[in-house]
Parts: structure tokens; C-alpha cells; sequence
């Protein structure tokens, strides 16, 4: 049995998806099992996937029927024979020595999943791939799991930067929404778990014009209210009231750079939403979320029925 399953979801990535491929199967740790999803791709990315599962025998082709990114994993996970899994996209790529640092590190300090860095590049930038040697830390409790989560931000929500047991993610599968990893963690953070975290960036997250980063808004982007619902829920099932302020004001944020998103494309449907999620939680944001100066101000200004776009202008003015 291989000591490490990655699994790649991909969907219509034929320009980039070799390099990917290339950076897995050229691992210095070779005892990997690699699971290639092809999630309905209409260009020739399912070839290329199966042209590769001919060289190598430890690729794992699976083709299904487009269900986007968490069924994709999910579909993965389910194939994967490992003890440890990482999920990688199928346009980003590893480090060469990623799963032979991980596995070096889970030795020496056993854990549910270790969260590690990345680093963003540009398309076609040529990368300097050294070992670096960060700090490195654990986590034994819901609230230091959530407590880095926030202080940490991106990097710790993200799937893509942990290596994990695969009881786990049998455990708790990946849901489809935008903001599935946001919610994998919400719903993984309650269950008592160690976490490493080391600060080697092992990732290469490759930034395009075409990417999801740098898209316009679509409204699967409000997602993010339901992940802040659950969210809510669990830190007050587990009794971390401390962490509720913090929530609030990501929910505070997430309404002014939604709306500001939503006006700049004329979404007046989507703006008038977000203005009802606003009186929805003005409240408890009022409550939790004011001990900052500088949302005190911002919530009395949207309280006076102030324009969304002004606040969201002071607001980068205050940062």
C-alpha cells in the first residue's frame, strides 16, 4: 500500500494539467498512489490523463460525469487505498520534495493533517523549488484549530495544504459549495484533532487573468453566509464565545466586498439580497463585533442606511 494517495480533480485544464501531473509523479518520495479525477472534462484533458496511466502504474484514472470540485475529491478519496491523502489542482503544482518533508514531519509529530504553505506564482514564471525550514507548531484543541484558522487566514482553510489521514476525510467528505474548504474545516474543527503546522511552502498556486481570484462576482460567492451560519452554530455547541466576535466581522467584510462586487457588474437582484443578509445579522454584528473602532464606525454608518459602497471605500481607507 502506498504511504501517500494524492488526488487530483480535473475539469478542462489540457494547457496546464502535464506540469501538474509532472510534479506529482516526480515526487522524490515514490511510494505515492495518484488518482487523476477527470470531472467531465470536454477537452483533452481525460486523454492526457490516461496517456500518463499508461507510463506509470501507480496513476489511478477515474472519469465521471461533471460534479465540480468537492465531488470530484470526494469521488478520489473513496478510490484512494493510502493512509494519508492531499488533494492538488489540476492547474497548480507540488514542490519535488512535499510528501517526502510531510511524511518526515507526520513521523515525528503524528497528526490528524498537517497544514502547510504555498505560494502564489504567475503562468509560466520559472520558480526557485528549495527546501525551506519554517517553524513548527501542533494544535490539541477546537479552539487553537480555529483560533489559527482565523490568524492564518486562506492558507489554513485551504484542502490543498494538508496532508490528511483518510479516516478523516471519510469522516467529513467535502460539500459542494463555493466555499468548501471554509466549510470542511468548520465541520472538521469541532472533532478533537492534533494539527501540525509548518510553514514550508510546498504549494505552487499558479495565478492566471482566467482564474477564479481574479473572476467578477457570481453569486455562489455568497456561500460564504451559510458557511458562517454553521460556523456560528459550532463555536457555540463547543462554548467559544471569544471567537464569535472575530466570525462577525469576517461576515461584516464578506457583505461589503460582496455588495462592492455586485455593484461594479449591475447585479441589483444580488445587491438587494445582500442587503436583507445584512438586517439578518445586524444585530449580533452590532453585539459582537464592534470592540474594533473601526467596524464600530462602519456598522453606525450602515446602520443610517449610509451607501455600501461608500462604507466599503472608508473601510480600505482604514485598513
Amino acid at each position: 500500500m502506498a504511504k501517500v494517495s494524492i488526488v487530483i480533480p480535473i475539469y478542462n485544464v489540457e494547457n496546464y494539467v502535464r506540469k501538474t501531473i509532472e510534479s506529482v509523479i516526480n515526487q522524490t518520495e515514490r511510494d505515492i498512489e495518484i488518482i487523476l479525477v477527470d470531472d467531465g472534462s470536454i477537452d483533452s484533458s481525460g486523454g492526457i490523463c490516461d496517456e500518463y496511466a499508461k507510463t506509470d502504474d501507480r496513476i489511478v484514472v477515474l472519469h465521471k460525469t461533471n460534479g465540480g470540485l468537492s465531488s470530484a475529491r470526494n469521488a478520489g478519496t473513496k478510490l484512494a487505498k493510502s493512509e494519508f491523502l492531499m488533494y492538488l489542482d489540476g492547474d497548480d503544482f507540488l514542490s519535488l520534495k512535499a510528501v517526502e518533508k510531510l511524511l518526515s514531519v507526520m513521523k515525528r509529530y503524528p497528526s490528524d493533517f498537517i497544514q502547510f504553505g504555498y505560494k502564489e506564482i504567475e503562468d509560466n514564471k520559472k520558480i526557485d523549488d528549495n527546501e525551506s525550514n519554517g517553524d513548527i507548531y501542533q494544535a490539541t484543541s477546537s479552539q487553537e484549530l480555529f483560533e489559527n484558522l482565523y490568524r492564518l487566514g486562506g492558507v489554513a482553510a485551504s484542502g490543498a495544504t494538508k496532508l490528511i489521514r483518510r479516516e478523516l476525510m471519510l469522516k467529513v467528505p467535502f460539500i459542494s459549495i463555493q466555499h468548501e474548504d471554509e466549510m470542511w474545516c468548520t465541520q472538521a474543527f469541532k472533532e478533537n484533532l492534533t494539527a501540525t503546522y509548518i510553514e514550508d511552502e510546498l504549494y505552487y498556486y499558479v495565478t492566471r487573468t482566467n482564474s477564479i481570484i481574479h473572476s467578477t462576482f457570481n453569486r455562489k460567492k455568497m456561500d460564504i453566509f451559510q458557511v458562517m451560519d454553521e460556523r456560528i452554530k459550532v463555536l457555540t455547541d463547543l462554548g467559544l464565545h471569544d471567537l464569535l466576535g472575530i466570525t462577525y466581522r469576517k461576515i461584516f467584510l464578506s457583505i461589503l466586498e460582496l455588495y462592492q462586487e455586485a455593484h461594479k457588474v449591475k447585479d441589483d437582484i444580488s445587491m438587494s439580497e445582500i442587503r436583507t443578509i445584512f438586517e439578518k445579522y445586524a444585530h449580533k454584528i452590532g453585539k459582537y463585533a464592534l470592540l474594533d473602532m473601526k467596524f464600530k464606525v462602519l456598522f453606525k454608518f450602515m446602520n443610517k442606511k449610509f451607501d455600501f459602497i461608500k462604507i466599503y471605500e472608508l473601510y480600505r481607507n482604514r485598513k
